[in-house]
């Protein structure tokens, strides 16, 4: 089996044959680069491992199946070895095969990566010897250890087409769930049969009929947005830096109210919290124009019940009010790369300052200022990045895939580094014993924050034409606007100032999702 172990031309032609569909492969670290790297069509990752660890010099194996996007090598583990991510790269770069390596669990979670900007490399693009190579009959490999490999010989070429996989059906359900949970009850009953229905599918492994199923619902989440955004129009004449309230504007409104009545003393608590429930279902029906109309009602009447209560000159108050409007604001600002957003960005920044440390006046003012900001803004013309995202390519798509997936492994590595900090100031101190087997929960947190993004813009880069990339958008844009609502949830408001470990969790993660969101809207 030694042919099996693969080395410069021999190995390129292979590394390039993971453009048309996963290929087994096994990787069994050296000394001083002498490594082996085995590639197959066939063999199972297992066998294959077995066959490496043999033929190697090293003790640890890695397997799996991996495949090429562009120029990024993504390889699917179901083992690795240390530092995985840099010697495969490495290796890769003294066979003159320049890729870069991103190393993802069973699950497709992103474990480790080495990526750059690559040199361009000519001899990477696909050429007729290599697709006369990709049709070429190959050894049959076992599929049990305990099966010969000549009864396995005769086995057909498996095939080029994608498999429908289960969790990538289900990610595609999940990213439709907020939609389908804000639709009106009509609407949302029979959205919810069918997606009890699509869950059923996919249990029973009918992915065609999941399939079918799940893309007429995306069609009909599509339909339902259509109509919402066309009720956000702003009106002829109408302020641009004052647009129709939208879902996620009215929602973020009403759960800041929520936790301003939860510091109100009865009855007037159990009176605005009537009036709320009112406008949350006012909102969850898409009477925009109503929920908003009702919510600057108990807004007022909260602020006028604090102000009575705490006999303070209402800044404080004024302050929330105003954070809870104009949050939105900045986020669609952020989105759609209109404007000054570094002086926005720093405005903003000074006015959550100010309030933090109880200087409401402060605030305020700084908060006035970065309206203004965000009134010049919405008359001015797109941002370059997002006209240059206008004619975003596969690979600029794929480009956008690891960066964000180095975002993600960015999240992680701070969520890591806080449970150590905390740990590590809790050790030997009384009654903080349990700290240390709980802080785990950390990781719970940042769970919401999935692959579905990932997956989601390779589709798009594996997609055929630009109607189909375009029509794969609208998933990609829900995906991402579910990120932001946990990044909206408390715990991700709190995180970066922890008292514990300098860290910058939110930002950043809003900052690439920013990006993402350019170049879909673009």
């Amino acid at each position: 089996m030694a042919d099996l172990k693969l080395e410069g031309a021999e190995l390129k032609k292979m590394v390039k044959l993971g453009k048309k569909k996963p290929l087994s492969f096994a990787f069994c670290p050296g000394s001083q680069n002498e490594h082996t790297l085995m590639i197959d069509r066939r063999k199972a990752p297992a066998m294959l491992g077995k066959l490496a660890r043999k033929e190697g010099t090293g003790k640890k194996v890695a397997f799996g199946t991996f495949e090429l996007r562009g120029r990024v090598m993504e390889m699917t583990c179901e083992r690795t070895v240390p530092q995985m991510a840099k010697t495969i790269k490495k290796y890769l770069k003294t066979q003159k095969t320049l890729v870069n390596v991103v190393i993802l669990d069973a699950d497709g979670n992103a474990l480790e990566s080495d990526v750059e900007d690559l040199p361009d490399d000519p001899t990477m693009e696909e050429t007729p010897q290599d697709q006369a190579t990709s049709e070429e009959p190959t050894e049959a490999a076992p599929a049990q250890d305990d099966i010969s490999e000549d009864a396995q010989e005769d086995a057909p070429e498996e095939s080029d087409a994608p498999p429908m996989d289960a969790a990538a059906l289900a990610a595609r359900l999940k990213a439709l769930q907020p939609d389908i949970a804000a639709a009106s009850d009509d609407a949302a009953e029979k959205l919810k049969k069918a997606m009890t229905g699509a869950v059923a599918q996919i249990k029973s492994s009918a992915f065609e009929q999941a399939d079918k199923t799940i893309t007429a619902l995306e069609n009909a989440v599509a339909r339902l947005r259509q109509r919402a955004e066309a009720e956000q129009v702003p009106e002829e004449g109408q302020d641009p830096a004052s647009p129709q309230p939208d879902f996620q504007a009215l929602a973020t409104r009403a759960k800041a109210l929520q936790q301003s009545i939860a510091d109100i003393a009865e009855p007037a608590k159990g009176k605005l919290m009537t009036a709320l429930s009112t406008a949350a279902q006012t909102i969850k029906a898409r009477n925009h124009e109503a929920a908003d109309a009702l919510l600057g009602k108990i807004e007022a009447a909260v602020n006028k019940t604090k102000t009575a209560t705490t006999g303070d000159d209402g800044d404080a108050v004024k302050w929330e009010a105003f954070l809870a409007r104009l949050q939105p604001v900045v986020d669609k600002a952020m989105t759609d790369k209109r404007g000054d957003l570094a002086a926005i960005n720093r405005s903003f920044d000074f006015a959550k300052d100010q309030a933090a440390q109880g200087n409401y006046a402060s605030a305020l003012t700084a908060a006035a200022k970065t309206a203004e900001l965000l009134k010049q803004a919405a008359t001015m013309q797109t941002t370059a990045a997002a006209q240059e995202a206008a004619d975003l390519s596969p690979e600029g798509l794929v480009k956008l895939r690891v960066a964000w997936i180095e975002t993600r492994l960015g999240m992680k590595k701070d969520i890591e580094e806080l449970k150590s900090a905390i740990d590590d100031a809790t050790r030997g101190l009384d009654g903080m014993e349990e700290v240390s087997s709980k802080s785990s929960v950390l990781f719970d947190y940042i769970s919401g924050i999935d692959t579905s993004l990932e997956q989601a813009l390779q589709d798009m880069a594996d997609a055929q034409d630009t109607e189909t990339r375009d029509a794969l958008k609208h998933n990609a844009m829900q995906i991402v606007e579910t990120y932001r609502g946990v990044l909206d949830s408390d715990f991700f408001k709190a995180v970066d100032n922890n008292g514990f470990v300098k860290t910058n969790i939110r930002n950043s993660t809003l900052n690439s999702l920013q990006k993402v969101s350019a170049a879909l809207a673009a």
